[in-house]
């Protein structure tokens, strides 16, 4: 999702009907918010996160969107897109918890339990895939 998208649905969200009365509240200029919003002017972080205080919105979330729009599109795919799935802070599934990655620091290297967050979070078929290739790996160095 956009910035302004963002921004526009957390307005209506808190019954903001015009732009500035809501640039009052946010503490901006109404032309700032209105080009934030019609024309897709990035702000600077630190309107942002104020917007994001005032707005109940996540701070790295508006953050992160705003930074992956500013970046060519050729460095895009190297920026997580921000979702509001990452706010649930349910059981998760994938990624290890704080205790299990304590105690793997204790046997492991930190990039070895990167390697293993990354493995968790794969389909079966490439973690099919990924096996077969450290088996090849393995196999080859050791002469086996």
């Amino acid at each position: 999702m956009k910035l302004s998208e963002m921004i526009r649905n957390a307005l209506v969200k808190n019954g903001f009907n015009n732009l500035k009365d809501a640039s009052k509240v946010l503490g901006i200029s109404p032309e700032l918010l209105r080009v934030t919003i019609n024309k897709g002017h990035i702000p600077k972080d630190n309107t942002l996160i104020m917007i994001a205080k005032k707005l109940k919105l996540d701070m790295s979330m508006l953050v992160l969107a705003a930074h992956q729009e500013k970046v060519p599109n050729e460095v895009k795919g190297f920026f997580l897109i921000p979702s509001q799935g990452k706010l649930n802070r349910g059981k998760r599934k994938y990624p290890l918890s704080e205790e299990q990655t304590e105690y793997l620091e204790k046997i492991m290297k930190i990039d070895e339990i990167m390697m293993l967050r990354k493995f968790r979070q794969v389909t079966d078929e490439a973690r099919i895939q990924i096996a077969g290739y450290v088996d090849y790996m393995y196999a080859s160095k050791s002469g086996a």
